[in-house]
């Protein structure tokens, strides 16, 4: 996991949706969802927004939807444009982004789910455009970027690229930083 983009603590799940820490340990644990133990401050494991979607709308009977979710991703972009003042980037996925992405796209509802999709479309156009190899794993990786994610649960954008030059060199970027494990082993 990428410790830039795990923002959501246990302690900070909990005031955001006025729930104890004993549910919030019962919506994530055995087996946790993929988290970033920090040794410093802010102490404890911290979650992705896209895995603590997952979870919770798997495990918690009222899911993360509506204002709970909106309050969620609020905070998410909150801690991450903090970490952005440092000048810290958000490129890399983490460990095994593909299982984690294909977690994320089930969990979706109808008006995310098209989102996700329009995402998809345009990464996959200039992703082609720019001459990318691996395609096809960048079309799917490309769903729990952090400004994605944001755009995908409430239909803001202003994370994402801005323009045809934007979107090219972006996608580039994430391609390049997220080469497969098994291709960075064999160079």
């Amino acid at each position: 996991m990428n410790p830039i983009t795990a923002t959501l603590r246990s302690a900070d799940l909990c005031t955001l949706l006025s729930v104890s820490d004993q549910s919030i340990y019962r919506w994530t644990a055995k087996p946790y969802p993929p988290f970033h133990d920090f040794r410093c401050s802010p102490r404890g494991k911290m979650f992705a927004l896209p895995d603590i979607v997952v979870w919770f709308r798997e495990r918690r009977k009222r899911g993360l939807y509506e204002d709970d979710l909106s309050r969620v991703v609020e905070f998410d972009a909150h801690v991450r444009a903090e970490r952005a003042r440092d000048g810290v980037d958000d490129l890399w996925l983490g460990d095994a982004p593909e299982a984690r992405a294909e977690g994320f796209l089930k969990a979706l509802t109808g008006e995310e789910f098209e989102r996700a999709r329009l995402v998809q479309k345009t990464t996959t156009s200039f992703a082609m455009a720019v001459g990318v190899p691996r395609i096809e794993r960048l079309r799917k990786i490309v769903l729990i970027h952090p400004g994605c994610v944001r755009f995908i649960l409430t239909g803001e954008h202003d994370e994402l690229p801005v323009g045809d030059a934007g979107w090219a060199s972006w996608v580039k970027a994430i391609e390049v930083v997220n080469i497969p494990i098994e291709e960075k082993e064999a160079a």
